[in-house]
């Protein structure tokens, strides 16, 4: 458990020292759609797995760091226009303790985690844009998400 808290601090940092900054005098966004997700990850250097469109009309865009696979959706939308942003990973073959999972969801209220019967540990964040918000941000929102889920993987296997 120490690891959390030891590693909340480094993780910080190299959250922001890897954050994009050149989004830095990017306009404001309103809403995110298909194109906008597909720049947030190829802005970040990911590789685009899939794209689809569910059927509540979100759309979806699977991508990888080449490390970890994730996922990006738009949520709340209406015409392909999103006024929100589901960020989401999952481990596999990864057990962690119910103790873990709640240390981990009171520590790091950006990032929810879910432990699953399969030993599949669900990671996510999500992004309201009501009001406006940048692409960098949201892909400083990503990157949080793969970090933050990374250390604590890492650290659950010590």
């Amino acid at each position: 458990m120490r690891f959390i808290d030891r590693s909340a601090i480094a993780v910080f940092v190299a959250c922001m020292m890897f954050a994009p900054a050149s989004h830095a005098q990017e306009g404001v966004i309103e809403r995110i759609d298909a194109q906008a997700l597909r720049a947030l990850v190829t802005g970040l250097g990911h590789e685009i797995t899939t794209e689809t469109v569910s059927e509540a009309g979100q759309p979806v865009v699977a991508a990888s760091n080449g490390q970890v696979n994730y996922v990006v959706a738009g949520t709340v939308c209406e015409d392909g226009q999103c006024q929100g942003m589901l960020s989401e990973l999952v481990f596999t073959d990864t057990p962690v303790t119910l103790e873990v999972v709640n240390q981990v969801n009171q520590n790091y209220a950006a990032i929810k985690i879910v432990a699953m019967d399969d030993d599949h540990v669900v990671f996510s964040r999500y992004d309201v844009i009501n009001g406006g918000t940048t692409l960098g941000a949201l892909s400083t929102s990503v990157v949080t998400l793969l970090e933050v889920s990374s250390v604590i993987v890492r650290g659950n296997e010590e």
